[in-house]
């Protein structure tokens, strides 16, 4: 039996931006695009998204928070 590795290894996560913007749909390799962007890991189908002219940048942590001001504050008028 092959030996399993036991380290953890993160995928490796770009963002995909559609030439056509804010194209929503499902594009080449099922990838699901909202507003003109989509989550893609490494591997033969972000190579595809670059030779056919997408723009990819690597996800950052930045990238992936949300709008910091949609959680809800309770300023007492439910009380």
């Amino acid at each position: 039996m092959a030996k399993q590795n036991n380290g953890t290894k993160t995928a490796k996560v770009f963002i995909v931006e559609s030439p056509v913007k804010n194209f929503c749909g499902i594009n080449a390799g099922g990838v699901h695009f909202a507003y003109g962007k989509a989550e893609v890991n490494e591997g033969w189908v972000l190579n595809w998204y670059r030779k056919h002219g997408y723009k990819v940048t690597p996800k950052t942590d930045k990238s992936d928070k949300g709008d910091e001001n949609t959680e809800t504050s309770d300023n007492g008028e439910n009380e």
